[in-house]
């Protein structure tokens, strides 16, 4: 049992330099590393969340989501924020011809309504290549 314990100290002594190597090396206020927050959520099964935050030096409260999505088997939200694509100049609406569009992709959605002619295909790969 001593041993399991000691080995436990030592996984968390070397996640805490992990964490201390992250923080030297950033840049600015960069986001903590999916691969980091991952491996200190994996920790949870030997050590409480309230130690785990203070030892790494984390938000209690974003390290017990963590943790919880893992324990549930989910996989933690991807934040997508909207953003405005361009797309290439449509013809101008000569007909009477209405179209309403509405793709999506892994989360991503777009829904767009035109009068006129529109190039699908061309609309379509332009919102593929801006969500890659």
């Amino acid at each position: 049992m001593a041993n399991k314990k000691s080995k436990e100290k030592q996984r968390l002594k070397k996640v805490q330099d992990q964490f201390a190597a992250w923080r030297k090396n950033r840049k600015g206020r960069d986001r903590i590393p999916e691969s980091l927050w991952d491996t200190a959520a994996s920790l949870a099964d030997s050590f409480s969340v309230n130690e785990l935050s203070k030892a790494l030096r984390l938000n209690h409260s974003s390290l017990k989501a963590r943790v919880e999505t893992r324990q549930n088997g989910l996989l933690p939200e991807k934040v997508y924020q909207p953003a405005f694509i361009e797309f290439p100049p449509l013809n101008s609406p000569t007909d009477s011809t209405e179209v309403s569009l509405e793709i999506e992709k892994a989360g991503a959605r777009m829904i767009v309504h035109v009068k006129g002619r529109i190039d699908v295909v061309s609309l379509a790969q332009t919102l593929w290549r801006q969500q890659s």
